[in-house]
């Protein structure tokens, strides 16, 4: 499962003879069902419930094995090594420029690969620009800012990118900027939380996300979101309740938690 491109993805699968079924499912769309907040993520599902999930470093039994056994190097050349390094840290803008500068030297398959990662990188901020601004819009400041920010800074070569700096330097002249961010910091880890199923935690969280973020637009968003918890009978639940693990996420009679706003 990838949301790489398929100008990437086909080369590749090619080149290592793979024979199993490669889905593209863009847009990160995967990743916000797990809940990814690094990388590698693994996660297990049984039926339609995520039953694991973590560094594929902890898992235990076939998975940890085939971890173990798994190519640890990278796909890509090792004259971009350079590039994903960068990539890896999250330094968007250096890793764009390296490669800018580190493809005038390359030729054949070497270019290649090069220009299909430069594609796949102007691709991705251009959805990720898109993205931030959707999310700014609908009142999710600190999740549109963080979208942005990899692209944004002195020299950088993506498309877009003043443009964009300026819009998040006049988000930080709103007088409600410091309870959004603060509010919207809060708010991603009661995300994280739920995604989770710690769902008492997740429920803290959204009220705590309510109180930093004040009169912010990203407080109404925390309590539909600890309403939510309330209406489905989220706390309280225990993945290791098998009455629990029945209601699909609702917590039992038993372990259900009486919290209000």
């Amino acid at each position: 499962m990838t949301d790489e491109p398929l100008e990437l993805v086909e080369p590749w699968a090619k080149e290592l003879g793979a024979t199993h079924p490669i889905v593209i499912m863009p847009e990160g769309q995967l990743e916000k069902v797990i809940g990814v907040t690094g990388f590698p993520t693994s996660a297990v599902f049984l039926d339609k419930e995520m039953v694991w999930k973590g560094h594929p470093s902890a898992a235990s039994g076939p998975l940890g094995d085939a971890h173990k056994k798994g190519r640890k190097d990278s796909i890509y050349p090792k004259k971009l090594s350079k590039v994903i390094k960068s990539l890896d840290k999250g330094a968007n803008v250096k890793a764009l420029n390296d490669l800018q500068a580190i493809k005038l030297k390359l030729e054949g398959e070497d270019l290649a690969w090069a220009s299909r990662l430069e594609t796949f990188l102007l691709n991705q901020c251009a959805k990720d620009f898109a993205l931030s601004s959707e999310m700014i819009d609908k009142g999710f400041w600190y999740q549109g800012v963080n979208l942005a920010k990899p692209y944004l800074g002195k020299g950088s070569a993506y498309p877009m990118a003043a443009e964009n700096e300026q819009r998040l330097l006049g988000l930080q002249e709103n007088a409600l900027y410091k309870k959004e961010m603060a509010g919207g910091e809060i708010y991603a880890e009661g995300q994280a939380l739920e995604t989770e199923k710690a769902y008492s935690d997740a429920f803290k969280a959204y009220k705590n996300a309510m109180k930093k973020g004040g009169d912010a637009e990203i407080s109404k968003h925390a309590r539909a979101a600890a309403q939510k918890l309330i209406d489905d009978r989220r706390p309280g639940y225990k993945p290791s309740c098998e009455s629990c693990r029945r209601n699909k996420g609702s917590a039992c009679g038993k372990h259900l938690e009486k919290v209000k706003l």
